[in-house]
């Protein structure tokens, strides 16, 4: 693990720090040691020289010194930063405690490797015509220190990497103020170069490690847990102190890492030793076991290309899992987690270049989202996946009749009460014979009203479908518009089975659909002929999975009418605290809450947050939801909450004890590795898996992995019953698989929870919220809020709930309340400015929140936007690639593809009537009521197509009907057009 911090001090004081010792005397085994191009210009190399060190801290070289010249005549100049390198607890072990010196020299040899990386990301900046440049030297000077021991007298191997603030472009060019802010980027990169180069070493050296492959973290294979904590206790002080104050990530442990810190004790490095020897005797018999077996085994074999080639893919699927863009970076940091032990960055990184060379990666040249793309990255098969957008979008035009006529319309807007913007949007979907057409509105412009209002201005034969990415949404816009509802990946499921061009597919919370999501649904309005409306906004929470589908149509030109007035907020101050935070003025925004707390730390703010809750009337509880951003912190804050209500009586005393299975998070590249499950976990399936005995809907505990005759690695589960089960994760769809953790959790009569998980037998959505009434063992009674329903649940069979005192904002979008609490640790990965906007445009009447540091919250929502990448902006596409610049292009071949999909469509609707025949067939006994309701059936089939011909022109002759059918025909594309590469930035 690198740690990177930013040097302050005298360069003096920072010198003796580093090479004579600050808690402990060095000792001469101890290495130091210059690197970098600089230093090779320089003529630097071996030990680290004090002096020489002291003056490149302060900016001096030669006869050059660096820095700002102040009004007082001194220099000013920023020292440096110091990458700090960490080994594994194991490591440290056998290399310090057991004197192993193979390890320290791997060790060494792997640090080399991670400072090689990030210093091909070594940038200077440099202003041209007032626009500020960054322009890649890579290029710098290093001073490395390894140090043995940790403040708590540890064994701790470690090197302090102090790279100094200086770069040039070129040998003997001058010297400029070195930009780290690649370098900070790809510091997890390095990292993980680093794990994997020492986990190879050790291996050839004859040791087993165990890793995580999520994280890419390992230690040696069979240590106890007692011996690595007996020698962390630095590590154990840090860690209680994040759990305390609800500290994750490595930005925030830093900050327990500080205020842990006790005095400095100094010592001497052979002391340390001795004791160090003393508390090891416990294991030392085992210790020594680690160290005769490591010599005993024999040399593993080369690196397998095919394993190699497996690495090099597994990073890229796993990027673009929930991003169009990527570091090239991160493809690498992925792919290496996913393989430590086996692979290292120097067999990758050929791997990668060949991706590139065959085109399968693509360089990005345009910014796109908010995160630093040193080295963009984007997939061919991700840039194809949002050019078949702008295929669709170009199908899609007068493609479909108007949803209903103009003279209905008049009728439903005369008692509809909405506002003049709401009827113009209305009246331009309604209206449109465009297939695909958007609604793009702020939070709470009154989407779903207009939705109510369309539907009830509907002819008969019309059917609206709600449809939405959370189940909890689509079922609010199906209850408000009353119409039926379904979630999108149900939708998608079932293949768009029973949709027609008689449906409108009304797609709430759009800008939470996933390019794959959209591109699915455009299809099956494409195949069937069904209408598709969008109705979402950009500036709230995005997609989980890659793509801004949504705005990614508004810029290749969907149909899109807009609503820019928030009608949600009945109060000046919230209207003007969301206008604010639309505009991108967070701290006006957070300026304009009714309330903004300031505190130490995540745990004290979610208790003020708690106080200032339960102060609240019990109607006004009802009507106060609290937001929260991830889910530590709702733990966090619903067990805080249950204890309040516990002294007041709302909750009973009396707990039960039940079981709980909290979503893994894993994505589907991870739920195809068996090397990603581990054990204890549960997996459910979706579908019947027969060849293996597997059931749906049933649980499997995870017991470990195995091998199949091949050498293959699989699962193996257990049921219920005890029976074994072996399981190659590869074999189906893991869309159809769900993983979680075990869990427990307290219950009481009284308790709020919240269901986490669709359930179709107990007819609960996600994230639907109830009062438990009665409890009987785990028997619960539940007093569902949406429909006011009591329910007996058998909480030992349905495991998938929480308490529901709090929740996140994801599941919180599309709904509405009174007033929000919302609590934002400034330090959280969530903090961004489309959460933060979705969060407090949940309320009508007030905001209130809670931070650690108002300053803080403001700067980091502005550096934050938590927007999505897309390919087509990365690679600068976005205007070439428009819908009509794309007809412009290609009309032979969207003239061919509409033929082929009228063809297609035609077929389809022969199929569903032959179906319907045999339906009415088989219900009737005789064979002339067959024949008569067949009769009927053609009838009205022939009906609604002559009605469908004058709707849409009058066309009566069949010559000019057939012309009509093929101009609004959109099958789909055969052959997609490639898109072009793009210079790397």
């Amino acid at each position: 693990m690198i740690n990177p911090v930013r040097l302050h001090g005298k360069p003096a004081n920072i010198a003796r720090y580093y090479t004579v010792g600050d808690y402990y005397t060095k000792g001469a085994e101890e290495h130091s040691e210059w690197g970098g191009k600089i230093a090779a210009e320089l003529g630097l190399e071996g030990k680290v020289d004090p002096q020489m060190f002291k003056e490149l801290l302060a900016g001096k070289v030669g006869d050059q010194q660096l820095g700002r010249h102040r009004q007082n005549g001194e220099i000013e100049h920023h020292p440096g930063w110091d990458f700090a390198v960490n080994a594994p607890k194991s490591i440290s072990i056998m290399a310090l405690v057991m004197g192993d010196e193979r390890i320290l020299a791997a060790h060494e040899r792997a640090v080399t490797s991670a400072l090689n990386y990030l210093e091909e990301h070594a940038t200077l900046r440099r202003r041209v015509d007032g626009e500020i440049i960054h322009e890649t030297t890579g290029r710098f000077v290093v001073a490395r220190f390894t140090e043995h021991a940790s403040r708590e007298q540890d064994p701790h191997l470690h090197t302090h990497a102090v790279i100094m603030n200086m770069t040039n472009r070129e040998d003997g060019a001058s010297m400029a103020s070195l930009e780290t802010r690649a370098m900070f980027a790809e510091q997890m990169v390095a990292g993980q170069i680093y794990r994997n180069d020492l986990a190879r070493d050790v291996i050839e050296q004859g040791h087993e490690i165990e890793f995580d492959p999520r994280t890419g973290l390992w230690e040696l294979a069979h240590f106890p847990k007692e011996l690595l904590l007996g020698f962390s206790r630095r590590g154990e002080q840090i860690n209680e102190h994040a759990k305390e104050n609800g500290f994750s990530g490595q930005a925030e442990r830093q900050r327990s890492f500080y205020a842990t810190r006790g005095p400095k004790v100094k010592i001497g490095l052979d002391d340390l030793n001795r004791q160090w020897t003393d508390r090891s005797q416990p294991f030392r018999q085992f210790l020594e076991s680690v160290a005769a077996r490591a010599e005993e085994k024999e040399r593993p074999p080369e690196v397998d290309p095919v394993t190699i080639g497996r690495a090099a893919l597994f990073g890229i699927r796993q990027a673009e899992t929930r991003e169009a863009v990527n570091n090239r970076g991160r493809i690498l940091r992925l792919g290496l987690a996913s393989h430590v032990g086996d692979v290292r960055a120097s067999d990758l990184l050929p791997q990668l270049e060949m991706h590139e060379e065959r085109r399968k990666l693509l360089a990005t040249r345009a910014p796109t989202g908010d995160q630093i793309l040193t080295r963009g990255r984007t997939t061919r098969r991700t840039a194809r996946l949002e050019l078949a957008l702008t295929q669709h979008l170009a199908l899609s035009l007068d493609d479909a009749r108007p949803i209903t006529s103009s003279d209905r319309l008049l009728l439903a807007l005369e008692s509809a009460g909405l506002k003049p913007a709401q009827e113009q949007a209305l009246v331009d979907v309604a209206t449109s014979r465009d297939r695909v057409a958007g609604i793009h509105g702020v939070a709470g412009s009154g989407k779903s009203t207009l939705v109510r209002t369309l539907a009830e201005a509907t002819e008969s034969g019309t059917i609206l479908l709600a449809l939405a990415p959370t189940s909890s949404a689509a079922a609010d816009l199906g209850r408000k518009a009353n119409i039926e509802s379904r979630t999108v990946a149900s939708l998608l499921a079932g293949g768009g089975f029973g949709i027609t061009d008689r449906h409108v597919l009304v797609v709430d919370e759009a800008g939470q659909l996933g390019n794959r999501q959209a591109l699915r649904v455009l299809e099956i309005s494409r195949a069937t002929g069904a209408r598709v409306l969008l109705l979402g906004d950009n500036k709230q929470t995005g997609a989980i999975e890659q793509g801004k589908a949504f705005w990614l149509l508004q810029k290749l030109g969907m149909p899109t009418a807009q609503l820019t007035e928030a009608i949600r907020q009945e109060t000046k101050v919230m209207k003007a605290a969301v206008a604010q935070a639309r505009a991108g003025d967070y701290a006006a925004s957070l300026a304009s809450l009714d309330k903004v707390v300031s505190g130490e730390s995540a745990d004290k703010l979610a208790k003020a947050l708690v106080d200032e809750w339960t102060r609240l009337k019990p109607e006004n509880r009802a009507n106060t939801n609290i937001l929260v951003l991830d889910n530590a912190t709702r733990l966090i804050v619903n067990t805080q909450i249950r204890e309040v209500l516990k002294r007041e009586g709302v909750v009973a005393a009396e707990d039960t004890r039940l079981s709980v299975l909290t979503a893994s998070g894993m994505t589907d590249e991870e739920k195809r590795n068996a090397r990603f499950y581990s054990g204890g976990q549960v997996v459910t399936f979706g579908r019947d898996i027969a060849g293996a005995g597997i059931a749906r809907e049933t649980e499997y505990r995870v017991i470990g992995l195995g091998r199949d005759a091949n050498g293959r690695q699989i699962v193996r589960l257990v049921d219920e019953n005890g029976r074994i089960i072996r399981w190659d994760p590869r074999l189906g769809s893991a869309r159809q698989v769900n993983v979680f953790n075990r869990d427990e959790r307290d219950l009481a009569e009284g308790d709020r929870v919240q269901w986490r998980l669709a359930n179709k037998d107990l007819q609960l959505k996600n994230a639907e919220r109830g009062t438990v009434e009665k409890l009987d063992g785990p028997i619960a009674t539940i007093r569902w809020d949406r429909d006011d329903r009591a329910q007996q649940v058998d909480l030992s069979v349905h495991k998938t709930w929480d308490h529901g005192y709090s929740e996140t904002v994801y599941s919180a979008q599309s709904k509405t309340y009174d007033r929000v609490y919302v609590l934002a640790p400034v330090n959280s990965g969530l903090v961004n400015g489309q959460n933060y906007y979705t969060a407090i445009t949940r309320a009508q009447y007030g905001v209130k929140l809670w931070t650690e540091d108002v300053k803080r919250l403001a700067q980091r929502l502005a550096q934050r936007s938590g927007e999505k990448t897309s390919s087509l902006e990365g690679l600068g596409r976005l205007d070439r690639d428009k819908h009509s610049q794309f007809s412009e292009r290609h009309p032979d071949h969207l003239r061919q593809t509409r033929e082929e999909q009228e063809k297609a469509r035609q077929e389809r609707r022969d199929s569903q009537l032959e179906r319907q025949l045999d339906r009415r067939g088989q219900s009737n006994g005789s064979l002339a009521d067959r024949l008569a309701g067949g009769a009927r059936s053609i009838a009205e089939v022939l009906d609604r197509f002559l009605q469908s011909v004058l709707d849409r022109g009058g066309a009566t002759d069949p010559h000019d009907a057939r012309e009509a059918r093929e101009d609004r025909a959109s099958p789909a594309p055969s052959q997609q057009p490639e898109p072009s590469q793009g210079p790397e930035r």
